[in-house]
């Protein structure tokens, strides 16, 4: 269960190098969001050291992490990347429950991953989502992180495409599932897809919906760098559904989704993007 001590605001703030010639931007790091896990050579072999310290930086709040190093990852598009092998992949995951340990932070396990099965062939696809159970029970089994598995989006997958990949998946071993992670879904149309899928389980299974940039919905089917976008709901647990336990920031407000529409490559802070972003959310003004 999320609770008000798993919305833990970084000390890190990515806009300092731009305050003086965006000011405004900075108000985006006054928020909780969530910090990506990607495999990274610089950091892979310490991570569960890197985990431990942002675990006690955080206290008593918990972090939120997101795992995004699966092989072969976004099928070699813009966030192109991921570790080298199955056994590379397995290995990160274990030092990252090893740094988890006893405490409880949120994980959201390999954003886009499941959906992005679909394109693959039979084979391939079977693979990938033997990926992404293995990496669920390793956390299950050595940790007690609050798991949930990716499922993409509402204008995505069908609610039952869903659920049968998330039961593939091994949902039965966590908490739940994320929906909207990086995309500009809106709210109202996150919780009746996810409510949707929920309500299928037999089992009660709940979801957490990325609220960081859809204040303005999605613009038509574009996914990368939509101009126009605002802020959504600050994270909170407080939601009208049963089933959603928190509305969270899950991608970082201002980071780009790739080089498509003017934006530098995927996962770097784009000051632009961030000024736009709080221009059409007066709420943080």
């Amino acid at each position: 269960m999320i609770t008000e001590k798993h919305f833990w605001v970084s000390d890190f703030n990515r806009a300092s190098n731009y305050a003086k010639q965006y000011p405004d931007i900075s108000k985006i790091f006054d928020y909780p969001s969530a910090t990506w896990l990607t495999g990274r050579s610089k950091y892979k072999k310490i991570i569960d050291r890197s985990i431990k310290r942002t675990l006690r930086r955080a206290a008593p709040y918990l972090p939120t992490f997101v795992l995004y190093a699966i092989p072969n990852r976004d099928l070699g598009h813009h966030s192109a990347g991921g570790l080298a092998s199955d056994e590379e992949y397995f290995q990160f995951v274990k030092r990252i429950a090893q740094g988890i340990g006893n405490k409880s932070p949120v994980v959201i396990v390999e954003p886009d991953a499941l959906p992005h099965s679909t394109l693959l062939d039979n084979k391939q696809q079977k693979h990938r989502i033997s990926l992404i159970k293995k990496a669920v029970k390793i956390l299950a089994n050595n940790c007690d992180a609050i798991v949930y598995i990716d499922i993409g989006h509402s204008n995505w997958l069908s609610p039952s495409d869903s659920y049968d990949l998330l039961m593939q998946a091994g949902i039965a071993q966590a908490r739940g599932f994320s929906v909207n992670v990086s995309n500009y879904q809106s709210t109202h149309d996150s919780l009746l897809w996810g409510t949707r899928i929920a309500s299928g389980f037999e089992d009660e299974k709940y979801f957490i919906v990325d609220t960081s940039r859809n204040g303005q919905g999605p613009l038509d089917d574009c996914w990368c760098n939509p101009p126009g976008r605002g802020l959504g709901e600050t994270p909170t647990h407080e939601t009208p559904s049963r089933f959603c336990d928190a509305y969270m920031w899950i991608k970082v407000p201002g980071e780009s989704d790739g080089k498509c529409n003017g934006g530098p490559h995927a996962g770097k802070f784009w000051p632009e993007q961030a000024v736009e972003l709080v221009q059409n959310s007066p709420f943080i003004r």
